[in-house]
């Protein structure tokens, strides 16, 4: 199963993130107000590669969203649509209006996707085995892939460091984490830039990143003189 499957990435996330769910940016940060509509995209998608099984892939789905449902609703998260089959037929009605590949399946690839809906789309996200720390990983991956998309979309940061009268409580703060934080300053200065990036919807290209890297490790070394002293 792949890691972008929406379903599969609202599992991990309620295992990995549970409370923290409740937060909205943590949503954000996540996507998962995309992953929703995705959900059950993509369970259309199934349904109209399996002409004549649409009720069983229904029901399959409907029953692995309210599990997701009972989840969410003990984390305090709001749940996923429910769509009645009559409303889920209509639904993929206009799915299929709206998909481009014309393409049909063979009965037996019909037969045997039938066969693997359960096991290879909805219960496999059950599966015990299936590691924490693999899960843990997919939900990072997410992350990142919703702050590129984030930051495609913002203006380039000026490429000399300009301090705003908000910037500068933020960076003495990171400054001193990083006196604290011995051999992670790179990664202290990676979330100043992203903080920095957020108030001012800016995103950072090479050479305004190795400007403020440039500032911030010079802040660092006169901090630590300072302390020396």
């Amino acid at each position: 199963m792949k890691y972008h499957n929406a379903i599969q990435a609202i599992q991990d996330a309620i295992e990995i993130l549970g409370h923290t769910l409740q937060i909205a940016d943590v949503q954000r940060k996540y996507g998962f107000e995309e992953l929703r509509g995705q959900a059950l995209e993509q369970v259309l998608s199934l349904a109209a590669e399996c002409p004549q099984h649409e009720r069983s892939v229904w029901s399959s789905a409907m029953l692995h969203f309210a599990d997701l449902n009972s989840q969410l609703a003990e984390l305090g998260v709001a749940p996923l649509a429910l769509p009645s089959y009559e409303d889920f037929i209509q639904l993929l009605e206009d799915w299929r209006l709206r998909a481009s590949d014309d393409a049909t399946v063979g009965e037996s690839e019909v037969d045997e996707t039938v066969e693997t809906i359960e096991r290879d789309f909805f219960a496999t996200l059950l599966d015990p085995e299936l590691e924490y720390a693999e899960r843990a990983s997919r939900v990072m991956a997410r992350i990142r892939q919703q702050k590129q998309q984030v930051a495609a979309l913002r203006k380039p940061a000026p490429v000399g460091v300009v301090l705003s009268d908000e910037d500068k409580p933020i960076v003495e703060e990171f400054v001193r984490l990083a006196l604290k934080l011995k051999g992670f300053e790179e990664h202290v200065f990676q979330v100043l830039l992203e903080q920095i990036g957020e108030n001012h919807s800016w995103r950072f290209d090479e050479a305004a990143e190795t400007a403020w890297r440039d500032f911030f490790c010079e802040r660092v070394t006169n901090a630590f003189i300072a302390d020396a002293a």
